[in-house]
């Protein structure tokens, strides 16, 4: 007796089901719907050929399923969501073509659709007219999805619509016969013929009387071609199409199911929102337009071809009034429409590797590390930080310093900013060894009002003694037109009386202190014992300035000094005597002597950390610390150009914050940011707006490649006056202001586009 073994089905078929994943879609307000017809294309790229669905593998026939997409808008008076469901298989290519049609929409991979279908109301949607008739095509509107969020109007807590678009892949074979067919019906509708796909009673009766009028036609010939004219008139008026059913003849087609779901507990109401909605369809009503039909069955969403739903023709021009997400104008006037506030804009290649950080940076749900330019013609150019007060800018500034530390490079920071709480967090983070303190308020450590670091000593040629002794005054020249509110200079005449005072005290004494100068000047007898100092070489040198000095002497009518003419020099006198009576500290750093003083040029050469204090309530009228700052200023300045002699020129880091406050030292850095990177000194300044800055500064900034970083909370006018860079990369005075908290705006110039922009996450 022979046995049979039973084997089981499956050994020799399956069924393999495709897997699809669910993207949200979470748009900007910058998102444009005129290109979504890509979309519908790429679909359609996955029709599978029906000989193509069955393949044998290991001797088992495996049977494919058919592809399709789907595209859900889910509207609560809370949240307005967009999801896409795709077939796991194509998911680099839809994300990929999601990115290129809305260039910065935020892509999220979700589990599901937010909603059971089948616990809702649902209602189809089909055309009216057969479907060679197109709906209204416009690219250059969003009126379907603006009409469809209209219904939030009347949505109330725990009220949900949806709408749903299932797209099915058409191929080749039904597109070609599509158009045989659109040729026949356009021509039957062109001469009057109805083609509604459900005709009432009207309807048959114009299409019998248009058969009986046809017959009569034939049997009495050519006579009665009034009568013809006349029928015409009455049932078969002559019809134009638009301009969207014109082109459907030569788009290609891509089938679509259109479900709307509504849910509500007052079951009234869940019917009042459904068809509400259905009718927001109406919108893009033409020659043809879409019907409501409630469905009482269950539905299957993720079957290729959702059961119990018919099927509309819709051409890829057509389905782009489906897909479509919110820009701008719907997005402020439905604010709960979730989006992404901040556009993602890559990290150029050239600032993801570097040595001075920016921050974090996301883009494609990837993070990037963003730093400053390391290429030789931009590693050493300026860098703006604008921000508000309590916007991050001082723990940004802490943090590049501590960077360049790190790097091996030296610091200079100046602050004038209440109790320099900078200043602090930077010595914290400084070794003892490389860290120079200046608190401008502690006796020991104020500096004599003398640069020193041009050197006056006895082992100089007179000529050397001589030639020193004007460059120091020349600095001291930027010092004094500082002490006054008004920000004028010294009178020319002026100026002569103090270059030869400088010249002669200088030679005379080589560690002269600003008081020597100024006593030189106010009094005769010390003018005297000054020159009378002077040895006969250095005074044939100096011969000149010293006649211009004695003019001061006052004379009596025997040639005897009887006093100074101090209306000649009024304008110095009158301007040193306001530091004398204004602030101890300003009265010592006039007197003291420079022999303890930092010698600027020595410590950045050894790549110090030169941390200087100005605090506000020891210094409290901003004609003080504008002073204070101009000379520590000028002092760095000043040994950035004696290093660029020296065979090694080191990098120098200067931090300065809100230095437009210092109208002297605002006047300096006109200078430094158009000079600076020849030196090796790179600026990091810190404001609250581009418009407190002089239009020289914003213009040398500007010109010299700059790079900016606007912080969360910066005033607009800061956007306003770079927003040609911006809106290159898709930023608007919206996402500006759509900032999070310790975020910043950044502009950084580079080799690869001369300028990026993207959004970067600060250290909070």
């Amino acid at each position: 007796m022979v046995k049979y073994k039973s084997i089981k089905l499956s050994e020799y078929f399956e069924i393999r089901k495709e897997k699809y994943i669910t993207y949200q879609l979470i748009p900007t307000k910058s998102n444009k719907n005129n290109s979504t017809d890509n979309i519908a294309s790429l679909i359609n790229k996955m029709f599978i050929k029906a000989d193509s669905l069955v393949k044998k593998e290991d001797k088992k026939l495996v049977i494919h399923t058919y592809l399709k997409a789907s595209y859900y808008i889910h509207i609560t008076k809370e949240e307005v969501q967009f999801f896409f469901i795709i077939p796991k298989i194509h998911s680099m290519k839809f994300r990929t073509k999601f990115k290129e049609t809305w260039k910065y929409i935020k892509i999220k991979e979700v589990d599901k659709i937010p909603i059971d279908i089948n616990t809702c109301s649902k209602y189809q949607l089909s055309y009216t007219q057969n479907d060679v008739l197109s709906l209204n095509v416009d690219k250059r509107n969003n009126d379907l999805l603006n009409a469809n969020m209209a219904i939030v109007d009347i949505l109330e807590n725990n009220d949900v619509v949806g709408i749903l678009y299932n797209f099915i892949p058409t191929g080749e074979r039904e597109n070609n016969y599509f158009k045989k067919v659109y040729k026949d019906n356009i021509n039957k509708y062109k001469d009057g013929y109805t083609l509604k796909k459900s005709k009432s009673i009207l309807d048959f009766g114009s299409i019998a009387l248009k058969f009986l009028i046809e017959y009569i036609e034939d049997f009495l010939g050519s006579i009665q071609k009034e009568k013809r004219a006349n029928r015409e008139i009455f049932v078969c008026a002559k019809k134009d199409i638009s301009n969207s059913t014109k082109r459907k003849a030569n788009k290609s087609i891509c089938k679509s199911q259109t479900l709307v779901i509504s849910k509500s507990k007052d079951k009234k109401k869940e019917k009042d929102l459904g068809i509400s909605l259905c009718n927001s369809f109406k919108s893009i009503s033409e020659d043809n337009e879409l019907t409501y039909k409630e469905i009482k069955k269950d539905i299957d969403i993720m079957r290729p071809i959702i059961n119990n739903v018919s099927i509309n023709k819709t051409t890829v021009e057509e389905c782009q009034s489906f897909i479509s997400l919110p820009g701008r104008e719907l997005i402020e006037q439905y604010n709960m429409i979730e989006h992404n506030k901040i556009i993602d804009n890559p990290v150029p290649k050239c600032l993801q590797n570097g040595d001075m950080f920016i921050g974090l940076v996301n883009y494609k749900e990837q993070v990037y590390k963003a730093y400053f330019s390391m290429h030789k013609e931009f590693q050493n150019l300026e860098r703006v930080m604008i921000g508000s007060k309590g916007s991050g800018k001082s723990y940004k500034m802490m943090k590049i310093a501590e960077n360049a530390i790190g790097l091996g490079r030296g610091v200079v920071v100046i602050d004038i900013i209440e109790d320099c709480k900078l200043s602090q967090s930077i010595a914290k983070v400084t070794p003892e060894d490389k860290l120079i303190r200046i608190r401008c308020n502690n006796i020991n450590e104020i500096q004599s009002f003398v640069y020193n670091e041009i050197p006056i000593n006895d082992t100089m040629s007179s000529y050397e003694i001589f030639s020193n002794a004007v460059k120091r005054t020349q600095q001291l020249q930027v010092l004094i037109d500082s002490i006054n509110d008004d920000s004028t200079k010294l009178s020319s005449r002026m100026i002569k009386f103090l270059f030869a005072a400088g010249a002669v005290v200088y030679c005379a004494k080589h560690n002269a202190t600003l008081s020597d100068i100024l006593d030189c000047l106010e009094y005769p007898d010390i003018r005297h014992n000054f020159i009378d100092l002077l040895n006969n070489e250095l005074s044939d040198l100096l011969s000149k300035r010293i006649k211009k000095l004695l003019e001061l002497d006052d004379l009596d009518t025997k040639g005897k000094i009887k006093g100074n003419k101090d209306s000649k020099v009024e304008g110095i006198l009158d301007r040193t005597a306001l530091l004398d009576s204004m602030s101890s500290h300003m009265e010592l750093a006039l007197s003291k002597s420079p022999d303890d003083n930092i010698n600027f040029v020595d410590a950045i050469r050894e790549n110090k950390v030169i941390v200087i204090d100005i605090p506000e309530q020891e210094f409290p009228s901003q004609m003080l610390r504008n002073i204070m700052a101009t000379f520590f200023l000028s002092k760095v300045w000043l040994a950035k150009q004696i290093l660029a002699a020296e065979d090694y020129q080191p990098t120098t880091e200067l931090l300065f914050d809100e230095f437009y406050k210092c109208p002297n030292a605002q006047l300096l850095f006109e200078i430094i940011f158009a000079e600076a990177r020849k030196y090796k000194l790179i600026s990091t300044v810190a404001i609250h707006a581009l418009g407190q800055l002089s239009s020289k500064c914003r213009m040398t900034l500007k010109a010299g490649g700059a790079s900016y970083m606007l912080l969360a909370g910066a005033d607009i006018q800061a956007y306003r006056e770079l927003h040609t860079q911006f809106e290159k990369y898709g930023y608007d005075e919206q996402a500006f202001q759509d900032l999070e908290t310790y975020s910043a705006l950044c502009l950084i110039k580079n080799e690869e586009t001369n300028y990026s922009a993207f959004v970067a996450k600060l250290p909070a």
